[in-house]
């Protein structure tokens, strides 16, 4: 544990998602495979919007998730989103340049990308374009959360490592992830994000 901290999100237990274009120039979102997740035009309308404010191209790193549960999600990704409309929402945890993500890396700190982001969300929550309603939804759902940022506690020992995902495996969450605040992004598995699951295992 550094002396410093380390900061803590809860683990949606939902599907990894990210935001970037395809080869048809199109931005959508992805899973971890490369599988576009249909039905989710509520949250692309949204992500447009920030990277307006940001002012460029960008990859946004989230969790997506449906009604709360891995199996509604998961439902709702092969099949569910076939009968249309939309669902879901984005909890955000991470954003970098697009460039940055296709040469694999960024260098800026995660705590200095996590500021970033709540930045864009803020800018983009007070711009006059927010209240529009994404095309076709005819205001079906207006109101209702698209993206969220994922909220991150800090904490300074192993017994707040425990306390913390504890109250999160109360409330049935998976667990907590924790990150070296000082970590850059890479394109790859690294041990600057480590998993604490409800067995104990990291």
């Amino acid at each position: 544990m550094p002396e410093y901290g380390i900061p803590a999100e809860e683990k949606k237990d939902g599907w990894r998602a990210l935001w970037f274009p395809g080869l048809d120039g199109k931005a959508r979102l992805w899973t971890r495979r490369g599988v576009p997740i249909e039905g989710a035009d509520h949250i692309a309308h949204r992500l447009r919007l920030m990277e307006t404010v940001a002012g460029e191209p960008m990859m946004f790193d989230g969790e997506f998730m449906v009604g709360g549960s891995l199996a509604a999600t998961k439902a709702w990704c092969e099949s569910g989103w076939k009968a249309g409309g939309t669902a879901g929402v984005l909890y955000l945890f991470d954003a970098i340049p697009l460039a940055d993500w296709q040469r694999g890396r960024c260098d800026t700190r995660w705590i200095e990308r996590k500021a970033r982001l709540r930045a864009i969300v803020a800018e983009a929550d007070a711009s006059p374009l927010s209240w529009e309603w994404a095309p076709g939804s005819r205001g079906k759902g207006e109101g209702a959360p698209s993206v969220e940022i994922l909220d991150d506690l800090w904490l300074f020992s192993a017994d707040d490592v425990r306390e913390e995902a504890s109250r999160v495996w109360a409330r049935g969450g998976e667990g907590i992830i924790l990150k070296d605040p000082e970590a850059p992004y890479v394109r790859a598995r690294s041990d600057s994000w480590l998993k604490v699951k409800k067995d104990g295992a990291a």
